[in-house]
């Protein structure tokens, strides 16, 4: 038997239809079960969907006689009791699933350019509808949200066979059908795109431009939108009669968007030059050639660790900087560390392009889409690329600009011999120093006299050091500060301590590094020590001062003490005020001696401090920037952890974008040592964070690894949580299939633990992902859903926020009258619980209402109000965001001028956060008249 859904609800056997009961209600029942497909349906549920809120007293006994009825017709085996409920038998055949199975089968044919396979797929997917999913019940909310998704990937797979048929030069065949759908469907702009190529193709050019003019008129008028980025360059396209578009085959609708405008920031990122470098003078000239060279300006400088690399490196890019007037970017790649492994090519991509000014909503989620971006702004630039510490040729390769105006420096312990080999790397291969150049060394730190004074002892200790920059810094360091010290007790000293840091190298030179290392660290006192060791366990790239006291459980000021000890030693270096570096050597040897000394379940606790220091400092920022979101309970802090407190926005902002590298490094390490409700914690506390600063790939990734950690703990409250940040962060890069099916398991497991308010909040967040997909019914049944569970749970700020959003859908399926009202009562609430933020987004819900209803005072007004709350709060995203909508009203009521001026005070705003809607706002500015 095979049950239909796709058009009104049936069933086919083998032998013909199957006649179901004709009584709606118990048809009803069918469509619910099928609904939810193979998940129990609890008797409270289907009592909603078949009376509302009048239910009978009998309810109970009506739907078992209802299901008596079906088991009848289907057979008793098909629908099975479950707990409280009812439930379809899964394995069973419905007409859905072979949509979906053929959907997914044409889509991968088309992304394999198998076009024809696609387009035949596509055509057998859709030959299954017979009209709405669920026809009849549409009106019922519990089968209205499973229905409103079939048909929105109904057209997601029309887009699909559209695309393919236009590949196959079918234009002409598919007109009219894209004509029909784009009336079924006239905010989906991937269709009016479609629409516009097989139009163009057909010859009818002048239409296809029109419909691009409907859509611009279409979106302003009921949205206030312009068209996206995609349908206004193929609208330019056309104007310009670009050949690609008649070309046979797929038509990119993705392709790569123009670089930023020229006022993106010049990145200065070069650390401060060494101090008092000296020798490699013919290493100096090499690099010096690689500028003058004709073919690539790309040099690759390699050696074993404590060499030098990077001092060189940063160094000669101080010297030559004047060079390249349009910026100098530093990376360290942390090829080769202690604290894990390298930096993904992927994550340097992106923080190379922000340092571009490319705004984070704007980096596209592919590498080689990144890098192609990339690639395009440094066309036209010379900058100065130093990529540190890489781990290999594939790390580098994406990296690289492709125009010659730009130069590239690259550090490495391994030859890169690929660079070399096909992009035409200069190579420059490090030697330890001669002892002339040591000696050089020592003289500019130490002071010729007291190396005259020294005698041969200098020798020595020169040889101890085996010519190694960094060990002959160090030890230069423990005689400068010590100078009562004889440079022969030194010598002696080091003689005693010989070891080797195999972990690194294996030559005799890391033997005497290792008797450098444990010499400066058998002078630190106990405390320093252990500081030192626990350092080690930090995954890095750095460590604030609290972080250190928090690992240590020692007071804020008592880690001062000791860090500045260990900067004395140069075992660390405080890079910026408050804010700590172990080269990758001091790290490992820190490690090794935090294995060797501190028992296991005293580094677990130390680690456990760590983590506890991170995940409630970043709880109370999270809840600075958002003091209305929801909590979780997390994990009491560990004895000795102090957290940072934040006096306001500012500051939590601010802690959250230093520390954004450090904590992905935490949770990443968190994960892998086990410590699962701090990883998925911590994920959860960064949320907002990312959330608002548009750094959606990060979101995803820290999600992810909380996902798995929360299913390897078994922790069912974590993986809601997850699933609902997963399905926030799948909203924001585009993917909407993967963000439903998140939520709706994130809704599936608080449902399990009757967490209603966590309910309501993902809820929410479909509001937001089906407003995306134009799909405001089902939005607006979500909002209602929402609501329902805050009025139970009797959430004042989550009822607030529930009804404005409801009365945001109402006015955006027009029915502006019930929005104000609505949004009224969400006002009242949320001055009662005093939440300026709701006040704010509820005062813009009703300005956005009042315009539609032509009333442009009384919307001038309530934009006025929720820009001042905005400021007070403040979010200056939102406050742009009003303030557009402002300059709409001004447009409207002749005020031309004061409409120009409030556009200009958004795009600024756009563009210190560096957020893509600037491109939106520039765009009406040039319209403006």
């Amino acid at each position: 038997m095979e049950f239909l859904v796709l058009g009104p609800v049936a069933a086919v056997a083998a032998s013909g239809p199957v006649y179901l009961p004709t009584g709606h209600k118990a048809r009803l029942v069918l469509a619910v079960l099928l609904a939810r497909f193979g998940q129990a349906v609890s008797m409270d549920t289907l009592t909603e969907a078949l009376w509302d809120d009048g239910a009978p007293v009998s309810a109970r006994r009506n739907i078992h006689q209802y299901v008596s009825q079906l088991r009848g017709v289907v057979g008793a085996d098909r629908i099975l009791t479950a707990a409280d409920g009812y439930a379809m038998r899964g394995g069973e055949s419905v007409d859905a699933d072979r949509f979906l199975e053929l959907s997914e089968r044409a889509a991968a044919a088309l992304g394999d350019e198998d076009v024809d396979t696609a387009a035949q797929a596509f055509r057998a997917a859709l030959h299954l509808w017979r009209g709405p999913a669920y026809a009849e019940f549409a009106d019922c909310p519990v089968v209205a949200v499973e229905a409103q998704r079939l048909d929105q990937l109904r057209f997601t797979a029309y887009e699909g066979w559209a695309d393919a048929e236009l590949a196959l030069g079918r234009h002409g065949q598919i007109t009219a059908k894209l004509e029909s759908l784009v009336v079924e469907q006239p905010f989906r702009e991937h269709l009016r795109g479609l629409l516009m190529l097989a139009l163009y193709r057909s010859g009818r050019q002048a239409e296809a431009l029109e419909v691009f003019r409907d859509t611009r008129t279409l979106l302003r008028r009921e949205l206030g939108l312009d068209p996206g980025p995609a349908l206004r360059r193929l609208h330019e396209a056309m104007l310009q009669a670009d050949e690609r578009l008649s070309r046979p085959g797929r038509y990119d609708f993705a392709a790569e968007e123009p670089p930023p405008a020229s006022g993106a920031p010049v990145p200065r990122q070069l650390p401060g030059d060494v101090a008092g470098f000296t020798g490699r003078d013919d290493d100096l000239a090499v690099l010096d050639r690689t500028l003058e060279s004709a073919g690539s300006r790309l040099a690759v400088v390699t050696g074993g660790a404590g060499i030098g690399k990077t001092s060189l490196a940063v160094h000669w890019a101080h010297r030559v900087a004047h060079d390249f007037p349009d910026g100098q970017l530093f990376l360290n790649l942390c090829g080769f560390g202690a604290a894990g492994p390298a930096m993904p090519t992927s994550q340097a991509m992106r923080g190379l392009l922000d340092a571009l000014g490319v705004p984070s909503a704007r980096i596209p989620g592919d590498l080689a889409e990144q890098a192609a971006l990339y690639r395009s702004l440094l066309a036209d630039r010379r900058v100065l690329v130093v990529l540190d510490n890489a781990r290999d040729a594939d790390q580098i390769r994406p990296l690289l600009p492709g125009a010659r105006g730009s130069a590239v420096v690259v550090t490495s312990r391994n030859q890169l011999a690929g660079l070399v080999a096909t992009e035409g790397a200069v190579p420059l291969t490090l030697a330890l120093f001669t002892p002339a150049e040591a000696r050089r060394l020592m003289t500019a730190r130490l002071g010729g006299p007291a190396l005259a004074q020294a005698g041969e002892v200098i020798d020595d200790v020169i040889g101890h050091c085996g010519g190694l920059p960094l060990a002959l810094a160090i030890v230069a360091a423990r005689a400068a500060t010590n100078p009562a010290l004889p440079l022969s007790a030194l010598a002696t000293e080091l003689t005693e301590g010989r070891a080797g840091l195999d972990a690194f190298s294996g030559d005799d030179s890391a033997t005497d590094l290792r008797a450098v290392f444990s010499w400066s660290y058998h002078r630190l006192s106990d405390d320093g020590a252990r500081m030192f060791r626990l350092l080690g366990l930090h995954p890095g790239p750095d460590i604030s001062l609290a972080a250190a006291a928090g690992t240590a459980g020692v007071a804020a000021r008592q880690a001062r003490a000791l860090l500045s000890e260990l900067t004395r030693a140069h075992l660390a270096i405080e890079h910026a005020p408050g804010r700590f570096l172990l080269h990758d050597l001091m790290r490992a040897y820190a490690a090794e001696l935090v294995a060797e000394h501190d028992p296991a379940a005293d580094r677990r606790t130390a680690l456990r401090r760590c983590y506890d220091h991170y995940l409630h400092t970043a709880y109370a920022a999270t809840m600075m920037l958002y003091p209305h979101r929801h909590p979780v309970a997390v994990l009491p802090a560990t004895d000795g952890v102090t957290p940072q407190e934040h006096a306001d926005r500012d500051q939590a902002l601010a802690w959250f974008t230093v520390e954004h590298a450090v904590l992905l490094a935490v949770i990443g390490q968190a994960y892998d040592a086990g410590f699962d409700t701090h990883t998925w914690q911590l994920a959860w506390t960064l949320i907002t964070y990312f959330d608002r600063q548009g750094h959606w790939l990060d979101q995803a990734s820290t999600q992810r690894t909380a996902l798995d950690a929360a299913l390897r703990s078994g922790d069912v409250t974590g993986q809601a949580h997850v699933h609902h940040g997963l399905g926030v962060s799948s909203t924001w890069l585009g993917r909407y299939e993967q963000a439903q099916e998140h939520h709706d398991r994130a809704l599936e497991l608080f449902g399990r633990q009757y967490a209603l308010t966590s309910q309501a909040n993902t809820l929410l967040a479909l509001t937001w992902l089906h407003e995306l997909q134009r799909s405001y019914p089902s939005a607006l049944a979500y909002a209602e859903r929402a609501y329902e569970l805050h009025r139970v749970t009797g959430h004042v700020s989550g009822q607030a926020k529930a009804l404005n959003t409801v009365g945001w859908f109402q006015t955006l399926l027009g029915d502006h009258k019930a929005a104000i009202a609505t949004c009224e009562q969400a006002l009242g609430l949320h001055e009662e619980v005093g939440d300026r933020t709701g006040m704010a987004e509820t005062w813009n819900s009703l300005g956005y209402a009042y315009h539609k209803l032509g009333d442009y005072g009384r919307a001038f007004d309530c934009y006025r109000q929720s820009v001042e709350l905005f400021r007070l709060t403040p979010d200056r995203y939102y406050e742009g965001f009003v303030l557009d909508h402002l300059a709409d009203t001004y447009q409207v009521l002749g005020s031309v001028d004061e409409a120009r001026r409030t556009w200009q005070d958004v795009l600024e705003i756009f563009e210190d956060l560096g957020h893509a809607d600037a491109e939106r706002i520039r765009a009406k500015l040039k319209q403006a008249p």
